[in-house]
């Protein structure tokens, strides 16, 4: 029954995904010369029969890849449930808030951040007065996947403020509709590398057992590709790191429908990915390991992190990170791994 309903779900939801599973289809029609209706058609059969949301048909290349067992996959339903069951709902909004996330986590973040509500102009401009550098990023509160995040160009010239060429006063009403506001973050320059057209970001998962015991499930690095957010939505890659040893392992990959689909260079840098060792590994993850106690009422946490040159700076934290991203880094599904947890 749950697997039904689950389906039905699916389908009631298809209009929001529409665009992309119709631009999938044809992407695929191509690759594969067959119809871009059997495809569609497929991707809601493996809905039906694995509870397999018909993207993640696409994105784990299930017609292509003959290594793919869906049974071995922690399936959109799956994931649902382990996470609900992991976490106290009660406690989720300090992940699900990003302005919550930066209060009880500021001892985990190097750079600044303002709260925008109830902010006053007066008050806006001393806080930027104080900020070093020449970039902050304007945030929504609750957004997913970039969504909601804006970089801004700031300079002063003869006691006047400009953000992105605008005087902060005539930019005031537009800036009060994000949330927050944050200084950018400089990351390490082994990182910047790889990438330096945006904050290039870990992310790394966590699970609580029942002996209260941290552990990490994975963690892999996400490259931006010529935009100012690194996110896979946004035409981002993404290299499995090795957790032992803080090396990229293998190639990168994108979600977004590209040829080719992996990458064995960052496509703009042309940076050798695999066996890239990355910076500050063994204190990122004693931090990770740490912060993952400040409330473990909730279980398990796909945490963001930047490297920087002194360390660690954290981003936020997602109460219902997506299983998918881990299981394609690690070429393997990883559902009876999380079954233990439950």
């Amino acid at each position: 029954m749950e697997k039904l309903l689950y389906f039905i779900f699916v389908v009631l939801t298809y209009v929001k995904h529409r665009n992309k599973l119709i631009s999938y289809s044809r992407f695929y029609k191509q690759k594969y010369k067959r119809s871009s209706g059997y495809f569609l058609f497929m991707a809601y059969i493996y809905a039906l029969k694995y509870s397999m949301h018909p993207l993640y048909y696409f994105y784990t290349d299930a017609y292509g890849d003959k290594e793919f067992d869906p049974n071995e996959h922690a399936n959109s339903l799956f994931t649902y449930n382990f996470q609900k069951r992991l976490n106290n709902k009660a406690f989720i909004k300090y992940f699900s808030d990003k302005r919550l996330f930066n209060k009880y986590f500021k001892s985990y973040m190097c750079h600044k951040f303002l709260n925008l509500k109830n902010i006053t102009l007066e008050e806006l401009r001393e806080w930027i007065d104080n900020i070093e550098g020449n970039s902050l990023m304007l945030k929504k509160a609750n957004g997913l996947g970039g969504l909601g995040i804006k970089k801004i160009d700031i300079h002063k010239d003869k006691g006047v403020i400009y953000f992105n060429n605008k005087e902060l006063k005539d930019a005031f009403i537009s800036i009060k509709k994000h949330d927050i506001l944050e200084e950018f973050v400089v990351q390490h320059e082994q990182i910047n590398r790889l990438n330096p057209s945006c904050l290039n970001t870990v992310r790394i998962v966590t699970v609580i057992d029942k002996n209260n015991n941290v552990n990490i499930i994975g963690a892999v690095l996400r490259l931006g590709v010529e935009n100012d957010v690194d996110n896979l939505s946004a035409g981002g890659i993404a290299v499995n790191i090795d957790i032992n040893t803080g090396c990229l392992t293998g190639e990168g990959f994108k979600l977004a429908q590209s040829e080719p689909s992996t990458f064995f260079k960052h496509p703009i840098t042309q940076v050798v990915l695999d066996a890239y060792s990355l910076p500050h590994w063994e204190l990122l993850i004693n931090t990770v390991k740490k912060a993952a106690k400040v409330f473990p009422q909730v279980r398990t946490i796909g945490w963001d992190l930047a490297i920087t040159a002194d360390g660690v700076d954290f981003i936020e934290g997602n109460h219902d990170w997506g299983i998918f991203l881990i299981e394609k880094a690690l070429k393997r599904g990883i559902r009876k791994e999380l079954e233990k947890y439950l």
